[in-house]
């Protein structure tokens, strides 16, 4: 078409050059027609013309202008301000491009929908250090002062009798400038038990003579629901010597040390006198004055670390009353026939199972033999004797001690003694029921043989005889 208005034109300009009229109206057409040309190209472009939005490298949908993105953009970030309770900042960087698409349309609510999903926010907090290394992050300064303050006060005791001089936290506990995920900030009170608590190491603990659950809980620091809950296999209150038990002792992640005074009253104990009496059996006691504990005001200071005393020293000591002491007659006389042939025989019926010889083990000194037998079952004396001690005797529980002339043998932890004070015995005789009282884990009859008195020296009973 322009071709033929060029051509017209130069044709006119030929034959109707002095034309006016003519020359002005073909320049009219042609400015027209080339004014609305451009409009046209200009309109279809601009129809094909938007900004593709990209999270990840992925397209999410088309936006007519960039400015759109922004409110978008806004609109989500105050949303989750709101639910967050505290500002926010986008953690996904969201790009965009122009581009051309003929086919296209603006897909506002698409690319919203797609960013509310899939876009994740993060706040100001502060981390909770100790020293250079990272714990978990806080809201703020107010919940750094709450950890510190609690982790401080964990261990201040609530006696009345007890005041505190100083309390430290041995590690630099401090905070740091931190950007992270709301959901990832921890509250002050489980912040100061996770620094308390700490990490879980496991031990083991081999069962020695005397140990229970409730001790072997007391000394680790930990609850007998702790204890059972890492031993599954236990059944019941029941103990074997050499049985090894998981321990979870809790290892914290920072250490208290308070320094505390401490007003207490304290006993005395009295000391024991003995003397001579002819008229009791060798090895025979009898108290003839009983002694009186005397008292005194003392104050410590103690220092501990999370709880546990590592040290204590007196400050002040008043002796309020002074203690009385025991007397007791020790008999010197020989102890009547009949007297031990010298040959011992197995002190239970049945004869059982030994299972803790005499000597060193852990624990200490064993200055006997355990023979493991039922609950019941008769506890023969080993030669022919006279009972010089029948009772509770501490540790030993219910308890039998026989003189045999050059010997005593002790019989320990029955169940019912059968036999009674200055009574002549006869090897074999049944004198005690195996049980398990005084320190004891098990039913068994503790059996030593001495010389010297009760309390002489011991010796090992396998060398007087065969199991």
């Amino acid at each position: 078409m322009i071709k033929t208005l060029i051509t017209v034109f130069l044709k006119g300009k030929a034959s109707h050059w002095q034309n006016k009229r003519f020359t002005s109206c073909v320049f009219f057409i042609m400015a027209s027609f080339l004014f609305f040309w451009g409009a046209l190209n200009y309109h279809i472009h601009q129809g094909s013309q938007f900004y593709a939005v990209y999270i990840n490298g992925q397209e999410v949908g088309l936006l007519a202008e960039k400015e759109m993105l922004e409110e978008i953009q806004h609109i989500l970030q105050q949303e989750a301000s709101l639910f967050y309770g505290r500002p926010v900042i986008a953690s996904e960087s969201v790009k965009y491009e122009e581009v051309y698409r003929p086919q296209g349309e603006i897909e506002r609510d698409k690319v919203m929908s797609h960013l509310r999903n899939t876009q994740s926010y993060k706040v100001d907090a502060l981390m909770i250090t100790i020293g250079e290394y990272d714990v978990v992050p806080v809201a703020d300064t107010d919940a750094v002062d709450d950890v510190i303050a609690m982790v401080a006060s964990a261990y201040i005791p609530s006696a009345e009798n007890v005041s505190i001089q100083d309390v430290y936290v041995v590690e630099q506990l401090g905070s740091r400038p931190f950007m992270c995920h709301p959901e990832d900030l921890r509250d002050a009170e489980a912040v100061a038990s996770i620094l308390l608590r700490g990490t879980d190491r496991r031990e083991t603990y081999l069962v020695s003579r005397g140990d229970s659950l409730s001790v072997i809980a007391y000394e680790n620091n930990i609850s007998i629901a702790e204890l059972r809950e890492a031993n599954p296999q236990l059944e019941g209150d029941f103990l074997q010597i050499g049985d090894e038990l998981n321990l979870v002792l809790a290892e914290p992640l920072v250490n208290v040390i308070t320094k505390e005074k401490i007003e207490v009253s304290e006993k005395i104990p009295f000391k024991t006198v003995y003397v001579s009496d002819s008229s009791l059996w060798s090895g025979q006691t009898k108290v003839l004055e009983k002694g009186v504990n005397g008292s005194r005001d003392v104050v410590y200071e103690i220092t501990r670390e999370n709880g546990q005393e590592i040290s204590r020293e007196i400050i002040t000591s008043v002796v309020t009353s002074e203690p009385s002491p025991q007397k007791v007659a020790r008999g010197t006389a020989s102890t009547p026939s009949p007297q031990g042939t010298g040959s011992f025989i197995w002190p239970v019926q049945g004869g059982g199972r030994l299972t803790s010889p005499y000597g060193w083990r852990s624990g200490g000194f064993h200055s006997g033999i355990d023979i493991v037998a039922p609950r019941g079952t008769n506890v023969l004396a080993a030669d022919n004797g006279v009972v010089v001690f029948v009772g509770w005797d501490g540790g030993y529980g219910n308890s039998v001690v026989l003189h045999h002339g050059t010997y005593y043998t002790r019989y320990a932890h029955h169940s019912q003694n059968l036999v009674s004070h200055g009574q002549s015995v006869r090897q074999g005789e049944v004198i005690a029921l195996v049980g398990s009282t005084g320190r004891s884990t098990a039913n068994h009859l503790h059996f030593e043989i001495r010389t010297g008195g009760i309390y002489g020296s011991s010796h090992d009973p396998l060398k007087f005889f065969k199991p």
